[in-house]
């Protein structure tokens, strides 16, 4: 390697750089360095390397610099900053088993070659900062170590720059000097092929992968020293790392240059979170030459040790007790569910469990078992669930606040984490967040800390992290967001890698975000992650869908999903291929009985019948509209004191209050005095994991998947209390199920439901069927009336064949929507076998790129004017603002508007106490109307057409337009 001619013309350009160095400090105040192991001044130290130079040129180098101009080190060298980052990835991988063993079956290399390539790798992310363009940055210090100015400016950024520098030297230099030994059937092309994913993966750092540049080129961004110097360190990492041992030389063989593709995306999730640990202040500045293998043994791997430590991203050892009565004591008589996955065989490598049981089942339980069982074998190391929506990921993170902590051994200290862009309005999740720094015991004492959810402040600080701790629970974007090209996406990648990825609610996912799923599964089984898909009413084509995926990412063949039982629990992995029934014969069958009705009085009828005989009742409708229209009518006729009203349109703090009654009044603790004679009017924010007993209900028509979701709320909870209730009734608004109906069918009764569920010809097959069966049993195995045979007599093809040709027109159409939709998601996921690298047209920094493709929304905030001030409308302290927003669509309100007589001044001085100034959020200001109601007024655009439009909004119905100017 001294043979390097790079090298030879830096040793010139070194003594010059130190005579110059030299002479312009000899006059300065000498600055001493705290490095624990040279204390010489700086002009002293000139002189010394004036007659002994360092050896290597890549000293003459910053990585860091301080932002205190009074620290006594204003920088850290560059080689030193990539061994602190090395040192940081290499303590991760050793203590982390699971991690290692991640990268050891996906590479298929030796596990000494591991320790070696990997730090070796990690050492190389700041390569791009050996250029002149970068170094200038600090021109004082580019003086100071080099002896030279610069005009050359900071054009390409280093992680960009590191790209161009691999492309046309490093990749050449390694080859030429062997860095990583193979054997001699190896060409220059097998040797850039296998190496160079993991080189752009880890110059991609900062979250994105580096953009290839081809008008850009080395000579431009870096001189001829500033190459030599690169190379020169990439041969030191080499010696330090790999060394000169005898290894097995690495063979090459077909599907190798696949294998380092596929790792790149686990090598650049490691990297970014290395990168975060080892530029953290454990890491003291170095500003003076050090050998290298010194620096590394007596000072980067130490501090990496303490560093990693406290990070908090280490996992915590499993509980090997396993099993319901580990976890859930208090659940005296497990379903046979719960049992089945506490004693079913697992296999070696990622698996994939699909369980389908009746709502109420204890299926989140039993999937947490299984979980727990996979942690213990080593297969995993934590958890992430992922829910469709925040409100039932808040329920999920209170429930698991309890329970998560058997999963792990007795004094380990394991994360819960809430992930989703809300969380901090949760005063559960606020309350978990530890101190910022030392042993939570220290503050708290142990009883507190192993009776609460915890989580450091460093995992808590972002969602991002939270899928590395070792519980996380959040909306499945926050999952869904590590196969899309989201800046740090690679770390979310490599936190689920880690975890068991749970999935609630499968079934709940439109075209879009199941095929987002799909490939979320394909990655996640490619890198070594295994999965548990939980849904009530899943249909054939969507299991065989999920199967599929998930075996294309382990590179086997995809089985064939026949059974038709339910419940039912699937296992997958690739080796074996299993759909075990998990009938409990000796559970009795629930039956819902169906009845239809086209009578709105009907409805009203049911429901004060309900109110007169002390029970209580809910009335699903499909859009906000049609809700507040019953809750108006059922509030005459019943008593505003008997009606409740809950949907989306709620500010959030009101939303949220509105939510803690609903369970109060009608969940399982709910008392006979709190229910009876209450009537809940709601949208479809009732119908996914809230944990609600009614005694009547009434459903408008939907999907009969979703009917009998919300079927699953009447008489959920079998308790003594609750009495007699009688058969359980869902009466279902809907038109009359006609064997020719025209084109207007659906819409003539529902005409704002007709644009919510546009598969008109499925709405038809689901009140045929529903007509005809007139019951729901759960689980009915293979029952006509059956939950497996009324999903697949709706959705299976030989149904869908059967649609009167009047509604397929519709169902064409909204097939149409469907297919772009999944074309859409296609084109926006990442590509697994592309490897981490800027694939076109993704990446783009303004390019905002959806994990939903809901209608376009804006978030609109309300203010109270009282003729002075304007007030948030929520009085909830430290984030009154934010409990103060509520979501609409663009097509009820675009902008705001300045008619409501609120003076300007007094908005801009709101304004200015708004997270983030208020940027991306349409402040509305409201004005006392009459009684607690207040008007507030926004614009409405379509196309070049704007109006004004009239609100008003109150705590008992939330925001609705009262009439446009």
């Amino acid at each position: 390697m001294t043979g390097n001619p790079y090298v030879m013309v830096m040793f010139g350009f070194y003594w010059v750089t130190a005579v110059v160095g030299f002479i312009s400090n000899i006059s300065k105040k000498p600055e001493y360095s705290q490095n624990r192991y040279n204390h010489i001044p700086f002009r002293v130290w000139s002189i010394i390397a004036m007659i002994s130079p360092p050896a290597e040129p890549f000293y003459l180098y910053w990585g860091k610099t301080a932002i205190d101009p009074r620290a006594p080190q204003q920088y850290h060298l560059l080689p030193y900053h990539c061994l602190d980052v090395a040192a940081a990835g290499l303590v991760l991988i050793q203590r982390d088993p699971h991690l290692f063993r991640l990268f050891a079956e996906s590479t298929r290399l030796p596990e000494d070659a591991i320790v070696k390539f990997i730090p070796h790798f990690l050492a190389l992310h700041d390569i791009g900062k050996f250029s002149v363009r970068f170094q200038n940055l600090k021109p004082d210090i580019l003086s100071r170590l080099q002896g030279k100015t610069s005009d050359k400016g900071y054009i390409v950024r280093h992680d960009d720059m590191a790209l161009s520098l691999i492309e046309q030297d490093l990749l050449h230099h390694s080859w030429e000097a062997n860095w990583f030994r193979h054997d001699p059937s190896w060409t220059f092309s097998d040797w850039k092929f296998v190496w160079r994913p993991w080189f752009w993966a880890v110059s991609g750092h900062h979250g994105v992968p580096p953009q290839s540049r081809s008008e850009v080129n080395p000579a431009r961004l870096f001189d001829t020293e500033d190459r030599a110097a690169a190379c020169s360190f990439g041969d030191a990492c080499a010696a330090l790392f790999i060394g000169e041992e005898d290894i097995c030389p690495l063979a090459f063989y077909e599907d190798l240059i696949d294998i380092f593709v596929r790792t790149s995306w686990l090598m650049a999730g490691l990297v970014v979170l290395s990168d975060w640990i080892g530029s953290s202040d454990h890491f003291l500045f170095h500003s003076e030459p050090l050998p290298l293998r010194e620096y590394w043994e007596k000072i980067a791997l130490p501090t990496a040790e303490r560093a990693v430590k406290e990070a908090g991203v280490l996992p915590s050892l499993a509980s090997p007790h396993t099993g319901m009565a580990n976890l859930f004591p208090q659940i005296t008589k497990p379903t046979v569910l719960q049992e089945t996955v506490s004693r079913c065989r697992l296999h070696e490598g990622p698996q994939l469990f699909i369980m389908e049981e009746t709502t109420g089942s204890g299926k989140t339980e039993a999937a947490l078992v299984l979980a727990h069982r996979l942690i213990a074998e080593g297969a995993a190391e934590g958890i992430f669930i992922g829910l469709p929506t925040m409100a039932t990921a808040d329920a999920m993170y209170d429930r698991l606040g309890k329970a998560y902590q058997r999963i792990f051994a007795e004094g380990e200290h394991p994360s819960l984490i809430l992930a989703h862009s809300a969380r901090h309005l949760s005063d559960t999740f606020r309350r978990s967040i530890g101190p910022s720094g030392g042993d939570v015991r220290e503050r708290y004492g142990r009883e507190e800390a192993t009776a609460s959810a915890q989580c450091t402040a460093w995992l808590a600080d972002s969602r991002k992290r939270a899928l590395l701790a070792s519980v996380g629970v959040g909306t499945i974007d926050q999952a869904l967001m590590s196969v899309l090209p989201f800046r740090h996406q690679s770390l979310r990648l490599l936190g689920i890698a880690r975890n068991v990825l749970i999935v609630d609610e499968v079934h709940a996912y439109d075209a879009y975000m199941h095929t987002l799923l799909e490939h979320l599964l394909r990655f996640h089984a490619a890198l070594g992650g295994s999965a548990i898909l939980l849904s009530a009413t899943l249909p054939l084509h969507q299991r065989q869908s999920l199967i599929k995926n998930f075996t294309q990412g382990l590179g086997v063949t995809s089985p064939i999903a026949q059974n038709t039982s339910y419940p039912l629990l699937t296992t997958v992995s690739g080796q074996t291929f299993e759909e075990i029934s998990v009938i409990d014969e000796k559970r009795p069958e629930r039956c819902v009985q169906v009845e239809l009705t086209d009578s709105i009085q009907d409805v009203e009828d049911c429901l004060k019948t309900a109110v007169v005989n002390g029970q209580c009742a809910c009335w699903v409708r499909n859009t906000v509209k049609d809700a507040l229209l019953a809750y108006e009518k059922l509030s005459e006729i019943l008593g505003e004191e008997h009606v409740m009203l809950f949907h989306a349109r709620f500010a959030m703090g009101d939303r949220r209050s509105i939510g803690d009654e609903v369970i109060r009044l009608f969940g399982i603790n709910s008392t006979k005095k709190d229910r009876q004679g209450k009537v809940l009017i709601a949208t479809q924010v009732v119908e996914q994991s809230l944990d609600l007993d009614f005694d009547v209900m009434v459903t408008d028509l939907a999907p009969i998947d979703l009917i009998i979701q919300r079927a699953g709320r009447l008489h959920r909870h079998q308790i003594p209390e609750r009495g007699d209730r009688g058969t359980p009734t869902l009466l279902v608004l809907a038109p009359p199920p006609i064997d020719t109906p025209d084109k207007d069918w659906y819409e003539r009764m529902f005409p704002a439901g007709a644009y919510v569920y546009q598969k008109h010809g499925q709405l038809w097959l689901t009140a045929r069927i529903l007509a005809k069966q007139g019951q729901i049993v759960m689980p009915g195995d293979e029952k006509p009336d059956g939950a497996r045979c009324l999903i697949e007599g709706v959705f299976g093809p030989e149904a869908q064949a059967t649609i009167p040709e009047a509604l397929m027109k519709r169902d064409i159409v909204a097939d149409g929507k469907a297919r772009s939709s999944i074309a859409m998601a296609n084109l926006n996921a990442l590509d697994l076998d592309k490897g981490y690298a800027m694939t076109p047209g993704q990446w783009q920094e303004e390019t905002r790129t959806p994990t939903r493709l809901d209608a376009p929304s804006v978030t609109v905030v309300l203010a109270r004017w009282d003729g002075e001030v304007l007030r948030p409308w929520s009085d909830a302290g430290e984030f009154a603002w934010d409990m103060s927003q509520v979501s609409v669509r663009e097509t009820m309100i675009s902008g705001p508007s300045d008619q409501n007589g609120v003076p300007k001044e007094a908005i801009d001085r709101a304004r200015e106490t708004m997270p983030g100034r208020g940027v991306g959020r349409i402040l509305v200001p409201l004005i006392r109307s009459e009684g607690e109601c207040w008007e507030g007024m926004a614009t409405v655009r379509k196309g070049d057409d704007i109006r004004v439009v009239s609100f008003i909004y109150d705590t008992r119905m939330g925001l609705r337009e009262v009439h446009g100017r």
